[in-house]
């Protein structure tokens, strides 16, 4: 069930678990267009019935990968699939970043059958958890 492909940017990995992998080397717009390029071919490729897991790691490069961007590229690629799989996802992000704003904006544009909760990167295991929990 192992699915690993290797963008110079972003990197993607289907983990044993079911839970997709995505590991942002950069911060770069090229990273977010890997990124996006491979989701839509998850999301075309699963039932809308099911739910999917995705581990985010937007700690690469030298700045954090840009959530307020990425969320406005989320709601353009679920305009583009509106009958898609549900999502739940985990975000690792470096300690200290300003996530109160980012996670209500992102809390704002995505709809509800999608969960997204953050956490520091020093908490992967605790995110990994969460995302086998339901």
């Amino acid at each position: 069930m192992a699915e690993t492909s290797s963008g110079l940017e972003c990197l993607y990995h289907l983990r044993e678990d079911g839970i997709h992998e995505f590991t942002f080397r950069t911060s770069s717009k090229v990273a977010i267009d890997q990124f996006f390029q491979q989701l839509e071919r998850i999301l075309s490729e699963t039932p809308h019935t099911e739910t999917l897991r995705y581990l985010v790691d937007v700690t690469g490069g030298d700045r954090q990968v840009s959530l307020v961007t990425m969320a406005q590229r989320f709601r353009r690629l679920e305009a583009q699939l509106p009958h898609r799989a549900r999502g739940r996802t985990a975000i690792l992000h470096r300690s200290g970043a300003p996530l109160s704003f980012i996670d209500g904006f992102i809390r704002a544009l995505a709809p509800s059958r999608d969960v997204t909760r953050f956490f520091p990167i020093q908490e992967r295991e605790a995110a990994v958890a969460w995302l086998l929990s339901e």
